[in-house]
């Protein structure tokens, strides 16, 4: 467990560039609304205990902390936790070093589990689904967000992609948003999401959380609109993404133990 604050290291390099915010209103409003959202559904309760895994620097439980529950994040990289207990060394919550796969911790010891748009990144997802069933109460949950890489955005993109090849027009040299990442060891979207639980674990609930990030255009336009008028476009749509999942840009599932 890492307690005391102090700098980060020099290898910090890899660990920042893993995940580069976007400055635009969509992508703001995409990351705050799946904080928030992540953050409600495991602090219903006050007091209970929470884990978030591959918490990054701990943004998130800290957050949970805050709101007078039991906070621990597991990361398997000790510079992103040394950065969160550099940037927030006021903060209980506790950090732990540990891969998603095999979790430190005793049987039915959490009232919820997060993990919030990493399980892509896992070299075994299954084996971290069965490690957050065991250290899940009967009655508490496991939530997941996973980026959609079918959402509609991602649908368009690739039409639009299509097309301006049939043109001729080159491809920049990026990544294309709606292409999934190297990094990424399965391709998120709904079907995927729905097969997680395994054995011990039954899908409670499913939704969506944002409609169009990084959408063709979508973006460009929302950052000239008024500021009032941009909100309330990114929460209509939020609202159709609640009920429409398999278009939405992240996936929330909230899962429960089958022998509660």
């Amino acid at each position: 467990m890492v307690t005391a604050p102090s700098p980060p290291g020099v290898d910090l390099a890899y660990s920042i560039d893993d995940f580069q915010a976007g400055a635009s209103r969509d992508s703001q409003f995409l990351y705050a609304a799946v904080e928030d959202v992540m953050l409600d559904l495991v602090t219903r309760r006050g007091g209970s205990r929470v884990l978030d895994v591959a918490c990054g620097t701990g943004k998130q439980a800290m957050r949970i902390a805050a709101r007078r529950c039991q906070a621990v994040g597991t990361e398997a990289s000790l510079e992103m936790i040394g950065l969160g207990r550099w940037l927030h060394p006021e903060s209980r919550a506790a950090m732990v070093r540990s891969i998603a796969e095999r979790l430190p911790f005793r049987d039915a010891c959490f009232d919820s589990v997060m993990c919030q748009g990493s399980l892509d990144h896992f070299a075994d997802p299954a084996a971290f689904m069965a490690e957050a069933a065991r250290i899940t109460r009967p009655q508490g949950c496991v939530v997941i967000a996973l980026a959609n890489f079918e959402s509609l955005s991602c649908r368009a993109g690739r039409g639009v992609d299509a097309f301006k090849r049939r043109l001729g027009r080159p491809r920049p040299p990026w990544r294309p948003y709606w292409q999934i990442p190297e990094d990424h060891n399965v391709k998120g979207d709904l079907r995927y999401v729905r097969s997680l639980g395994g054995a011990a674990l039954a899908l409670d609930r499913v939704f969506g959380v944002s409609l169009l990030w990084n959408a063709p255009r979508y973006g460009w336009l929302l950052d000239r609109l008024p500021e009032s008028l941009a909100r309330r476009t990114c929460q209509f749509l939020d609202r159709l993404a609640r009920r429409r999942p398999q278009h939405a840009d992240m996936i929330i599932s909230v899962w429960r133990r089958t022998d509660r």
